[in-house]
């Protein structure tokens, strides 16, 4: 319901969007949205969101082309506080996903039921809210396209470093692998409730709900554990993804997401999602096979260059290839590359502690904390543990012709 007091919020529905049921309009009503205006189309809609603000958008996804989805994402951004709900008869992945990028923030079938439209708005309200004077947190997404190349060391490590230099900004590292991750091993927490449990309240998410499920772990970082149950595995799909990430933004100056490999929709959402994508990998040639398709998906779906950055794990002189090789390999600057030291790494994970409280000194712990620096803006520059690519080397060889950069 709307909050005593609160200023009336304006709705606009486009023809056919939501049926011909009036229990959407008395559903708006309920929670405070007084100016309800009709949109003949899309067009009419599109002309209207240019000229008058609007807090809520409802739209017919299948009357929505490319074009119009265009100037709808431009629309929101511009807006900032406008927020879209999207309807169609049939799930369409495609489309859902089209519309994601396009600044779509629930997407309903129809008919609509009341309880789902009801929850939808008010998870809308809450991000109205947030834009109004709420917290605006950086989500970190942390992806390989191949396993056991660190990718869960680097998301805790990261995390523990971001918490230690933005002591004012709290940090929640999230676990978004199916079947749970390894983030309970590598800080050795028992937790009493994880994602699992959250998944079965979404529709009621809020600041109280979210922070209830999570873990407080070492120096003040916080925790979403994946479901230890078997049947809780494959819960996670897109819209859920989405739902959780903009409720850590609301309640978290930064967040780090531990992300599956396999490209499934909940691990497009994240990455969709997420200001800064970290594209782990080492040195070795599937690795970096990999690495090389993941950026070209990365391209067809629309990541703008500055969104990616590739980190190099396990890095050491005298191995075969190169960070320069790399370089060559993948058309595109590392962005950081962490020293390897087994032995650290490896008496950090035994203990189930971050690999700063195992070894404060050490090189590989003084590396994650310069890369936390810069990821929060504290200071160096892009390209202080990079390297620059130079003359030709036999990565072309290995791997053929990269694909260029669009």
């Amino acid at each position: 319901m709307g909050l005593p007091g609160a200023v009336p919020r304006r709705a606009l529905i486009v023809r056919g969007a939501v049926g011909a049921d009036a229990t959407a309009v008395e559903l708006l009503h309920q929670r405070g949205f007084a100016g309800i205006v009709s949109a003949t189309g899309v067009d009419d809609a599109l002309a209207r969101i240019q000229l008058e603000h609007f807090d809520l958008v409802i739209v017919p996804m299948a009357e929505m082309h490319s074009a119009h989805l265009q100037l709808l994402d431009r629309a929101v951004q511009r807006a900032q506080s406008t927020f879209v709900v999207g309807t169609a008869e049939t799930a369409d992945p495609d489309l859902m996903l089209r519309g994601f990028r396009s600044g779509i923030s629930e997407f309903l079938l129809l008919p609509l039921q009341p309880t789902e439209f009801g929850a939808a708005i008010d998870r809308l309200l809450q991000r109205i809210q947030a834009a109004g004077g709420g917290r605006d947190g950086t989500v970190i997404a942390v992806y390989s396209a191949k396993g056991g190349v660190g990718v869960t060391t680097v998301a805790v490590n990261l995390a523990h470093a971001l918490a230690q230099v933005r002591q004012d900004d709290e940090v929640l590292l999230a676990d978004l692998v199916t079947g749970s991750g390894d983030i309970r091993v590598h800080l050795n927490i028992s937790p009493t409730y994880d994602r699992g449990d959250l998944m079965q309240k979404l529709d009621r998410i809020d600041k109280d709900l979210f922070r209830s499920v999570l873990t407080e772990s070492v120096d003040g970082l916080w925790v979403l554990p994946g479901p230890d149950a078997a049947e809780l595995n494959g819960a996670l799909d897109g819209e859920s993804t989405n739902v959780i990430i903009n409720q850590m933004r609301q309640d978290f100056g930064f967040a780090v997401l531990d992300c599956d490999h396999y490209l499934g929709d909940s691990t497009i959402a994240a990455l969709e999602t997420a200001d800064r994508i970290l594209m782990v990998t080492d040195l070795s040639v599937a690795a970096l096979r990999n690495t090389q398709r993941a950026l070209l998906v990365a391209r067809r779906l629309g990541y703008p260059d500055e969104k990616l950055s590739v980190v190099v794990n396990r890095s050491q002189s005298g191995e075969a290839l190169s960070a320069v090789d790399a370089q060559e390999a993948l058309k595109r600057a590392i962005y950081w590359k962490f020293p390897n030291d087994y032995r650290t790494a490896a008496g950090a994970l035994t203990k189930g502690v971050p690999i700063a409280r195992f070894d404060a000194k050490s090189k590989l712990s003084v590396s994650f904390r310069q890369l936390a620096e810069q990821l929060a803006g504290s200071h160096a520059t892009a390209s202080r543990n990079g390297a620059h690519p130079t003359g030709r080397t036999r990565m072309s060889q290995l791997f053929g012709r990269a694909p260029k950069r669009s």
